[in-house]
């Protein structure tokens, strides 16, 4: 495994330890439900959501048959609820039991997508970048402050513990 390959896979998985951190202190026992947008990049996601406790994939969301087939393969074939496929991403945000949406789609769609997620009250896990432009990383800075909603961009380098302490 490479450097880029560890990152990539390491960088889902500490995305979604915090959510279930969300709603925890609120509803004991209700488990996190998500969505994960595009199934290249976003096939990291599904796996690394499938082994975290009290985290439901809901939907999967993609434009390729083949691709979306594969899956909700692989999340029937591990959680215990069902996950309902769809093609366009728009279809689940009136879905008031999901709690989060996780975003891979081409660079030119990730601004679009997390402020119609978190204008429909999801939170947004984004990869990066997470804007084509300052204007567009300020508008969902913006968005996500006044809607209450978390935004991350996927960034690992900036998790690691070296940029996190003062020194």
């Amino acid at each position: 495994m490479n450097r880029r390959t560890f990152f990539h896979q390491t960088s889902a998985l500490a995305a979604v330890s915090a959510l279930p951190k969300l709603y925890a202190a609120d509803e004991a026992g209700r488990k996190v439900k998500v969505a994960v947008v595009a199934l290249g990049r976003g096939m990291q996601h599904v796996q690394a959501l499938l082994k975290i406790p009290g985290v439901e994939i809901a939907y999967l969301a993609e434009v390729d048959p083949k691709r979306l087939e594969l899956g909700l393969k692989v999340v029937n074939d591990t959680q215990k609820v069902s996950c309902v496929g769809v093609k366009d991403f728009r279809t689940f945000l009136d879905d008031k039991t999901l709690d989060a949406v996780f975003i891979a789609t081409p660079n030119f769609w990730h601004t679009p997508a997390a402020l119609l997620c978190m204008q429909a009250g999801k939170h947004v896990y984004v990869e990066k970048p997470g804007s084509h432009n300052v204007h567009e990383g300020r508008v969902i800075t913006q968005w996500a402050r006044k809607l209450g909603r978390m935004c991350q961009m996927g960034v690992p380098r900036h998790r690691l513990h070296g940029l996190r302490e003062p020194l």
